[in-house]
């Protein structure tokens, strides 16, 4: 077969990588700027704190900002909480009803007489009565909410069970907004949203946010944001934030509904936000807890810790939460961040369009230099898929599909360039001409160089390497703007990309190693043996386990000392490497080719696919495009360093015992 000439996609290529360096070296000047975290508590909870431990609320509070709490959180009022602070007396219809007996009795009472369903509030301040009472009948309509005349005090009665009521919004206390102020915090405020809620509440709840003055974001409370669930409400929500200009945060892993349409619409105005839950607090440690916020600091770009106090100790839980809040700003000051108020990508960035045509140009032929190493593509094939792919990327660009075929382009990228760096590097695995014996039982009398089985080990690896990195950094490009980076847009297909390329490299290795023939009819006929058996389970509980481990979540615990080797890894090496990928796919790549080079067939596809793992991890870890650019670089090179390592220390052994093996055979033939 004549060789195959690549020139003019290999030209394409090499102007993708030219763009991508460009767009890469932009965003990462952006994320060098992007170092302040704001650390923020909920004033909720530093009350109850205080109240638990019989604490005076403003020391706590000073003592909180003297160890570096930037904001705090101020929630809408409830009923409970304001019972709590003693700004109401609420009786609720039940009981009232246990009280009807003594209020026929007494006056003013035996004049009315509630009835079922009913509420009573009662207020210490006109002006909480008023805000209550437009908040209430906002949200429950003005007929369920009226004034309780014929008392000596400020009254509402509501109708309402308890439960609905207690969910409630009802407005922030300026009170406790000058409070946190005068201490010398900034303030974040939580809104609620309620079911019926209209453009009209909309703007009220911001009008309401107005007697905070100048705040520094706000946080969306519960499972629904402001607006939700009217998609013409959330877009107004979001107009507001941007005539505002009010930072907004997206919680992680909260998945709050209608954030995705309000991130949308003001991206330039969205914070990644990180927090512990209630749970999880009653059972982490400090060290663990501060650990995972830097984590989220560094891999995710995450700038406003909110943190949750410790509320079981067995020691002076003031001070044990104090000290665990000076720890956390101490560690991201020594991982190079700042607090204050938080960082945001408050310029959009997003390459321009001809950019984008260029990268996906890189992409079209990639995937074409893949085709031509296993079909027999002729040049008007060639050049008719280079165009239809041209066009059908022009297509989405022209309706407004952007973000759809970025996905589609960052998604074909994981799975062709994996694949094309092992099927393109096939004769480090499937052949090697430059071996100093022809077969693998002249072992003794011509004895394989040492030297030149490394050097081909080393040139097949950086060769694959630098394919996977020449897609990593195309989807890194692909995926640089404001909505990928802040997670409001992802890397869709995580699965897919770690599972594909495994199986597209076994399939193209089945046709070399057949000759282009599936052989399928003529396998199935042979006897299986007990060792297929023993290979087949195996290889399925190795994929089960391999992709279940993938992405962000997973049915299997990780192990007690992996989570010791990843920490360790982390505190050494600034960003630590994926454990498959320098502990799995790098070494047994290396593996694959020694044994290639030793003229080993036994097991050799199954190790060269367990080695894919490595390119597929590489590729993957740019996915994460929230994670900085600079710090998948430092990932990626890590991963490789230490996988080349321990995958030539792998080697050296396996060669020795080899040739010890060889020689003790040919010996017992003499």
């Amino acid at each position: 077969m004549p060789k195959k000439s690549y020139s003019i996609l290999i030209f394409f290529i090499i102007v993708a990588l030219a763009v991508a360096g460009i767009i890469t070296y932009n965003r990462s000047k952006l994320e060098s700027n992007f170092k302040k975290v704001e650390l923020v508590m909920s004033l909720n909870e530093l009350r109850e704190l205080s109240y638990q431990e019989g604490y005076d609320e403003i020391e706590l509070l000073a003592k909180i900002k003297h160890s570096g709490i930037n904001s705090i959180a101020i929630h809408e009022d409830t009923l409970e909480n304001l019972v709590f602070s003693g700004k109401i007396l609420y009786f609720s219809d039940k009981e009232l009803n246990k009280l009807n007996f003594f209020l026929k009795s007494i006056d003013p009472f035996k004049k009315y007489q509630p009835s079922p369903g009913e509420a009573y509030i009662i207020f210490n301040d006109k002006n909480d009565y008023l805000r209550i009472k437009d908040n209430l009948q906002r949200q429950l309509g003005e007929d369920l909410v009226r004034d309780l005349g014929f008392l000596p005090y400020i009254g509402l009665k509501v109708k309402g069970s308890d439960e609905k009521l207690a969910d409630l919004g009802l407005g922030f206390s300026e009170e406790d907004i000058e409070l946190v102020r005068n201490l010398g915090f900034q303030v974040i405020l939580r809104f609620k949203n309620f079911p019926q809620i209209d453009k009209e509440d909309i703007e009220f709840k911001f009008k309401e946010s107005d007697k905070a003055g100048k705040i520094s974001g706000i946080i969306f409370e519960g499972e629904t944001v402001l607006g939700y669930p009217s998609k013409e409400n959330l877009i107004h929500t979001a107009e507001l934030l941007k005539i505002k200009g009010y930072p907004f945060g997206i919680i992680e892993f909260a998945g709050q509904k209608g954030i995705e349409t309000v991130a949308h619409q003001a991206s330039e105005l969205a914070v990644r936000v990180h927090s512990i839950t209630k749970e999880e607090m009653e059972i982490i440690s400090k060290q663990i807890a501060t650990e995972r916020w830097i984590r989220a600091a560094k891999e995710r770009k995450v700038r406003i810790f909110y943190i949750k106090p410790f509320m079981i100790s067995i020691s002076n839980l003031i001070e044990d939460n104090v000290s665990y809040i000076r720890t956390i700003k101490e560690e991201l000051k020594t991982s190079g961040f700042n607090t204050g108020r938080a960082s945001i990508l408050s310029t959009p960035y997003q390459e321009p369009k001809i950019f984008i045509l260029l990268l996906i140009l890189g992409v079209i032929s990639g995937g074409l230099i893949l085709l031509k190493n296993v079909f027999n593509l002729k040049k008007y094939q060639e050049y008719s898929l280079l165009f239809l792919g041209i066009l059908f990327s022009l297509l989405f660009l022209f309706l407004n599909r952007e973000i759809f075929l970025i996905k589609m382009m960052a998604l074909l990228t994981a799975l062709i360039f994996p694949t094309l760096a092992i099927i393109n590097n096939k004769k480090y695995f499937l052949g090697n001409n430059n071996s100093k014996f022809k077969d693998a039982q002249d072992f003794s009398e011509n004895d394989p160089s040492f030297n030149e089985m490394i050097k081909e080990a080393l040139s097949g690896f950086f060769r694959i390497i630098l394919i996977t990195l020449s897609g990593a950094l195309l989807i890194a490009a692909l995926l640089s703007n404001n909505k990928f980076m802040l997670g409001i847009e992802q890397f869709s297909g995580i699965k897919i990309s770690y599972l594909v390329p495994l199986l597209l490299v076994l399939a193209i290795m089945w046709l070399k190693v057949n000759k282009g023939k599936l052989m399928i009819l003529e396998n199935i006929k042979k006897p299986i043996l007990i060792e297929h058996v023993i290979i087949m389970v195996f290889f399925a509980v190795f994929l089960v386990i391999y992709i279940s481990r993938s992405g962000n979540f997973s049915f299997l615990p990780v192990l007690s000392i992996e989570e010791k080797i990843r920490i360790f890894l982390e505190k050494t090496l600034i960003a630590r490497p994926r454990n498959k990928e320098f502990l799995i796919g790098y070494p047994a790549l290396l593996l694959a080719m020694s044994m290639n080079y030793l003229k080993i067939k036994e097991f050799k596809i199954p190790i060269i696919i367990i080695g894919t793992i490595g390119p597929v991890t590489l590729i993957n870890t740019f996915c994460h495009i929230h994670t900085p650019f600079l710090f998948s670089m430092l990932r990626t090179f890590n991963g490789a360093w230490l996988g080349l390592v321990l995958g030539l220390i792998i080697i050296v052994v396996f060669y020795y015992l080899v040739k010890i093996f060889r020689k003790r055979i040919n010996y017992e033939k003499v």
